[in-house]
């Protein structure tokens, strides 16, 4: 008969996975400046809607995103656990929107803007129900990203039309990425980037444009 009192290896091992899981949600990230200027300044976004959606390599994600808590494909796609979200302000309309809750959704799938079976790996990670019916959507242009040297893009399950809507704006920022290749974010050491208005609205399966902002107005 296998004796059912916990040994003392098996109490500290169990200790000390208790007391990592603690120290990875107690950490502190550590907050890029030079994004945050950008959002506040160029995207004019108030704080609780500074949502990451690129990022540079792994290594910045943990400093200024989240835990890696699975590599679903090495060096192409993780599974990222986020800390604890902003406090909303709730006097902007932006989060009486019913998918509002999907900007800092808690576990996210980032990928290679080069990784071609994103898909298989979103699914695998989050589950085979959990884009039924949807695209997913790269929350920043993949041909962008590699243009400007970014290695990670957060992943998004919209409608094919909001997907769709984003390609005009998408076409003119691929032309100006190239006139910089991302020499000024290095220059101001940037490693993430915020969603602007524009990936806020795909991220809550709006058209881009169409007379419908007042639905996203975030001031």
């Amino acid at each position: 008969m296998r004796s059912t009192r916990t040994s003392d290896s098996e109490r500290e091992s169990g200790a000390g996975a208790n007391c990592a899981r603690e120290k990875r949600f107690l950490m502190k990230r550590i907050r890029d400046v030079a994004a945050y200027e950008q959002a506040m300044t160029q995207w004019v976004v108030p704080e609780c809607l500074h949502v990451p959606i690129i990022a540079d390599s792994e290594e910045a994600i943990r400093h200024h995103i989240g835990d890696i808590v699975k590599v679903i494909s090495p060096g192409r796609a993780v599974l990222v656990e986020i800390d604890k979200s902003p406090e909303r302000d709730l006097r902007l309309p932006i989060w009486k929107h019913e998918r509002s809750d999907v900007f800092f959704d808690r576990l996210q799938v980032w990928v290679s803007p080069e990784y071609t079976r994103y898909r298989p790996a979103y699914l695998k990670a989050r589950g085979v129900r959990s884009a039924d019916c949807q695209v997913l959507a790269h929350m920043y242009n993949r041909r962008m990203a590699i243009i400007e040297g970014y290695g990670y893009i957060r992943l998004v399950p919209v409608s094919r039309r909001a997907n769709s809507s984003s390609s005009f704006s998408e076409k003119w920022g691929v032309e100006l990425a190239k006139k910089d290749r991302g020499e000024r974010r290095r220059r101001l050491g940037q490693r993430i980037q915020y969603a602007d208005l524009g990936a806020l609205m795909v991220m809550l399966d709006l058209n881009l444009g169409g007379g419908i902002m007042e639905a996203v107005r975030v001031g």
